[in-house]
């Protein structure tokens, strides 16, 4: 098959569980034979415009850091480069996305094109639609990047119908099934992407950090800052991502025993110095990887009762209570809309972080019980799973207009008969 990935999200590096999960699959399908092609921004310069000349050769310096092999061929607007099997036609300009999914399109005609819906405005899924009309298949990643829903950002019924053209959808979990179901009446198939490694090493009990992933006000940051405070004796590590704010950075920076660890595709380091992971998130998660992947390593992980989580826990201890964001405003500067979130109780969190660093005896237990969880879950999983979906789809046809309405007709005319009239008698 030829396959081409369109997408809104940064390809390589890749930092958070959307744009990681669509790299690996896109990875094994090359891996597999297939003829895989990925357009997508360079960098996240894009949010805001067309990258500076120091941006682009920060972008380049780090793509080559990482092994990629860059093409020399590229467009004015594309920096195109090969990645474990996968041509990456990664453009600097933001206004070049549609066009770019346009152009490799045409060349590549595509078997299938997936499109993630991290995709604000949709400009990605149209784009896609119109290139390849029937062989769009539509990737459900965050759920408040759906035009539908309580939390979304852009609802959109005009969103949803677009949604709704794509030949297949594919959701990452059932909490994000079930909420294509309940609030767009969509079908989805479930497809878990394999992303874990076999057989990681074990975290040893001894490690230092209590540490947060992606410490932004989404993901639940006034938890991690009041526990940070009500625990002097405890070292954290925070690592932010793409959420933070300046603000929320200098919040970190304040806290002597919070440490501020650099951003990783690979986060086994990172997991290796974590004795308990918090994951105290505010909004719907879609699924939660890390969670998956620190449970594999023996982590106990203290998750927000929210969204997805209670899948990616497999009914480990501990699932909290949180306070959930229920009203997100515009702000200048931000990408994206900007949380209000409500004041949380501490309590339960801190009293089962305090139990699994006091009680060597419980963590350990529950290391063992995480991963004996994560274990089974991820043995489950088929690593062709997307492949074998995608060699069953069948493309969409294009729905008939539907017949004229006889009663539209007549009731048109009269309004035309009478609009003519009542010029005749103007004059």
């Amino acid at each position: 098959m030829r396959i081409l990935l369109a997408q809104n999200l940064i390809h390589l590096p890749s930092h958070g569980g959307a744009n990681k999960s669509n790299r690996l699959l896109m990875e094994r399908l090359a891996a597999r034979g297939h003829e895989v092609h990925v357009v997508a921004p360079l960098s996240g310069a894009l949010a805001t415009g067309p990258s500076s000349a120091a941006g682009l050769a920060a972008a380049l310096g780090e793509l080559t850091r990482r092994g990629a092999r860059m093409i020399t061929s590229a467009g004015p607007d594309e920096v195109a480069y090969l990645y474990h099997g996968v041509l990456v036609h990664a453009v600097t300009d933001p206004a070049a996305l549609p066009r770019r999914v346009a152009e490799v399109a045409a060349r590549l005609v595509p078997d299938w094109t997936l499109v993630p819906s991290d995709d604000p405005g949709l400009v990605v899924l149209g784009a896609a639609l119109r290139a390849t009309p029937g062989r769009v298949v539509y990737l459900v990643h965050t759920l408040q990047q759906l035009p539908f829903g309580p939390g979304a950002f852009y609802p959109s019924a005009a969103g949803t119908r677009m949604v709704r053209r794509a030949a297949g959808v594919v959701a990452v979990s059932r909490a994000a099934r079930d909420h294509c179901r309940r609030y767009a009446d969509l079908h989805s198939t479930v497809i878990y992407p394999h992303i874990y490694d076999d057989d990681p090493p074990a975290t040893a009990p001894t490690a230092p950090y209590v540490t947060m992933i992606n410490p932004c006000g989404y993901k639940g940051l006034p938890i991690l800052l009041g526990l940070a405070d009500a625990c002097p004796d405890l070292t954290f590590q925070a690592v932010p991502t793409w959420g933070a704010t300046a603000e929320e950075r200098a919040a970190l920076v304040r806290r002597p025993n919070i440490r501020l660890t650099p951003p990783a595709d690979d986060l086994g380091p990172v997991l290796a110095a974590t004795r308990v992971l918090l994951m105290p998130s505010l909004w719907d998660e879609t699924f939660g990887y890390t969670c998956v992947e620190a449970m594999l390593r023996g982590v106990p992980v203290l998750a927000a009762d929210v969204g997805g989580l209670a899948e990616a826990k497999r009914g480990v201890p501990y699932l909290l209570p949180v306070a959930p964001i229920e009203r997100y405003e515009a702000a200048a500067g931000h990408a994206r809309p900007v949380p209000v979130v409500p004041a949380q109780d501490l309590t339960p969190w801190l009293g089962a972080l305090r139990r699994l660093m006091d009680d060597p005896a419980h963590h350990a237990a529950l290391a063992a019980r995480s991963a004996d969880a994560a274990r089974a879950f991820v043995r489950g999983l088929d690593r062709d799973a997307l492949e074998a979906y995608l060699t069953a789809l069948t493309p969409a046809r294009r729905r008939p207009d539907p017949p004229p309405d006889p009663h539209r007709r007549a009731a048109l005319a009269r309004l035309a008969a009478a609009r003519a009239a009542e010029k005749g008698a103007a004059r």
